[in-house]
């Protein structure tokens, strides 16, 4: 499916939109790396953060995550760091499900707890382009697991969410194999532009949906 030794999946929970004023409340991720021709799961982590304010309402209606949770199972902001960093190498491709949003605080992550002039360097993989490139709206991940019949729930717990994602990009892959077309590329909705970051080696198109943008500028 892809040219690559090494990828990560993961997904965040945060305790807001914003990558500056909120924090990530929950991390999940999977290292996989290649032997022959599949990916194997090296590493799996599932871990909540402790976080400087309560938990808003809206987001344990959300996520399930309470302020109860945090404090039995919670862990500070930096181990959460050590522990996703580790599962990281120059080399690693990294890959979410509106990846965009996750990139803004995986950035700030690093330049809170590592280098606060830090830039994301890593080649990246939006699956939710993919799905956008092949299917009109709605884009979210429960519409991609509920169109590729993955018998996985989508929970917005942060662990699930990132087998779901991987397990759809699999179905993807076996739909048309040109998910290697899609590596630094990220599709945004032209009415509001792109938010967050804006990595150099990082192409931005606009995505309306089900038109195959990306599959045709990167013929």
């Amino acid at each position: 499916m892809l040219d690559r030794k090494e990828i990560v999946v993961f997904d965040f929970e945060t305790t807001g939109l914003s990558a500056l004023n909120d924090e990530i409340l929950e991390i999940g991720a999977i290292r996989l790396v290649k032997e022959n021709l599949d990916f194997v799961i090296k590493d799996e982590l599932n871990v909540i953060l402790n976080t400087n304010s309560p938990i808003p309402d809206k987001i344990t209606e959300i996520t399930g995550i309470t302020n109860e949770m945090q404090a039995e199972y919670g862990v500070t902001q930096e181990e959460g760091f050590q522990r996703l960093s580790s599962l990281i190498s120059d080399d690693t491709l990294l890959i979410a499900y509106n990846i965009q949003f996750d990139l803004g605080f995986l950035q700030e992550f690093y330049r809170k707890n590592f280098n606060p002039s830090y830039q994301i360097k890593n080649d990246i993989l939006d699956v939710m382009a993919v799905y956008k490139d092949r299917h009109k709206y709605p884009h979210r991940l429960e519409s991609a697991i509920k169109t590729y019949n993955v018998n996985l729930p989508n929970t917005h717990r942060a662990l699930d969410d990132v087998k779901a994602t991987f397990e759809v990009l699999n179905v993807m892959n076996n739909e048309c194999a040109n998910i290697n077309k899609f590596i630094n590329v990220v599709g945004y909705n032209k009415k509001y532009g792109v938010s967050g970051p804006k990595l150099p080696h990082v192409r931005y198109v606009a995505q309306y949906g089900g038109y195959r943008e990306i599959e045709r500028l990167t013929k």
